[in-house]
């Protein structure tokens, strides 16, 4: 005899008056949540705060919010010129102050992923989000790719960062170092292990005081400067020098030197990973000049001084060197350093800086590459002098250029020329005063020292 399985019947009379209230409360609780989320999504505001390791936060609103998200290192300052450009496009403008988190730029990211839940708790979800940033923030833009790429859809990024922090002062370490040794060995610096700012940058203006008063003297200040591949013009306030206008190129430098070598940052460096992560030992100083790009200019300096290159080259072979703390490297390599696995576009509009030189550049590149993510960046080269030595409409071109990329999924003519005319073309569109457009070729020689995932855990000091 055929069977069959009775079915319960769940909606009788009786069941339906417990799920009535459920029902009505869940009801209630979605057009709320609709109603709240269309509220937000017209709310014109300013979230502030303070963060629980004691970062300031700061992110606006607008009343016409397009959607577009804009999180940067030092976002929790005003707005004025590109960042003002980007409030008057209507996008959510902000992020955080810096002192807190130094030199751990993950903790810096992990910072700006919270600035965003407490921005999406009050204003709703951005559909994209975007990662900019300078100097430092540089460092932090192109992590925050790295560390949370379905939370940020691009970057943009200007003065400094591609070549990672312990690559970068792995460099200005070969310049400071080989200055003492060469100038006056018995200088107060230090180099490594920074324990007195004050004293150790006091002691790095002496000694470039002393380099700078004879012509012996200021031969060797162009080798040492080479090995940072120290840009020939560096001073914003001065006007670009003739090319092989050596003296003037090498006045320059002087400059902006000490500003470009600071103790403050390679201490903040060292309390972050623990201990010196910077190495001379195992260094071909006579290779490093012959890959500077600076090798004509250093000759041009020793014939003028009657000095034999040869000999001072002889003496940095012999002097001592500098081995960097296993641990602390090891500990600062992913804090400070890149792995270039990227998902999102990334632009970079930079210029030959003094504190972090165009060459040090292509090594962001160069990582990009090994990971096989190189067809995801733009660079940009602004032809100005300084530390930030972009205009702000650079940076508004280059932001439209990522925009255009993230929205249309391949990019945009970023040659000179067409960035130029798009630089300029926004220029006319707003009232700021954004400066020039300063576009151009720009060709520096690779790197010198350089250090990514491909090189972590292989330091061995000797």
């Amino acid at each position: 005899m055929q069977t069959y399985t009775r079915i319960p019947i769940f909606c009788t009379k009786k069941r339906m008056k417990s799920i009535y209230p459920a029902a009505i409360a869940f009801l209630t609780l979605l057009i709320w949540f609709t109603f709240s989320q269309v509220l937000s999504a017209n709310e014109t505001g300013t979230i502030t705060g303070e963060l629980a390791d004691g970062t300031g936060y700061r992110v606006s609103k607008p009343e016409n919010w397009n959607g577009r998200l804009i999180l940067d290192l030092d976002g929790a300052a005003p707005p004025r010129g590109f960042t003002q450009w980007l409030v008057d496009q209507n996008y959510a403008q902000g992020g955080t102050t810096r002192s807190a988190c130094g030199y751990n730029f993950p903790q810096c990211v992990d910072n700006l992923v919270e600035v965003r839940r407490l921005f999406i708790e009050r204003f709703g979800t951005p559909k994209i989000t975007i990662a900019t940033g300078g100097s430092r923030g540089a460092f932090v833009a192109r992590l925050a790719l790295e560390r949370y790429p379905k939370l940020f859809d691009g970057a943009m990024t200007s003065s400094g960062g591609g070549a990672g922090s312990i690559a970068t002062f792995n460099s200005k370490l070969d310049t400071v170092w080989a200055l003492k040794a060469l100038v006056n060995p018995q200088s107060r610096l230090s180099l490594v292990n920074i324990k007195d700012i004050k004293e150790e940058s006091t002691a790095l203006q002496e000694l470039l005081k002393e380099a700078m008063a004879t012509p012996r003297g200021r031969a060797r200040f162009a080798l040492a400067a080479s090995f940072e591949q120290f840009p020939l013009w560096a001073d914003p306030g001065s006007p670009e020098p003739a090319t092989g206008d050596y003296e003037t190129q090498l006045d320059q430098i002087a400059s902006q030197f000490a500003f470009a070598n600071p103790a403050v940052v390679r201490a903040g460096m060292e309390a972050a990973a623990g201990g010196n992560i910077n190495w001379n030992n195992g260094i071909d100083y006579r290779d490093l000049l012959e890959r500077s790009g600076r090798k004509e200019m250093v000759e041009a300096f020793y014939r003028k001084a009657d000095l034999d290159l040869d000999t001072d080259l002889d003496t940095l072979g012999k002097t001592a060197r500098i081995s960097a703390d296993p641990e602390a490297l090891r500990r600062a390599e992913p804090l400070m350093s890149y792995t270039g696995k990227i998902s999102d576009p990334i632009v970079v509009v930079d210029n030959d800086d003094p504190v972090d030189a165009a060459s040090l550049k292509l090594a962001y590149a160069e990582t990009l590459k090994r990971a096989g993510t190189f067809d995801l960046l733009r660079m940009c080269w602004a032809h100005g002098a300084g530390h930030g030595g972009q205009t702000a409409i650079d940076r508004v071109a280059g932001f439209a250029s990522l925009i255009s990329r993230i929205e249309f999924g391949k990019w945009p003519d970023t040659s000179p020329s067409a960035m130029n005319a798009l630089a300029e073309k926004l220029a006319g569109e707003t009232s700021l005063k954004l400066g020039e457009p300063t576009f151009f070729d720009c060709n520096p020689p690779m790197p010198l020292r350089t250090w990514d995932v491909s090189n972590w855990g292989t330091y061995k000091p000797k």
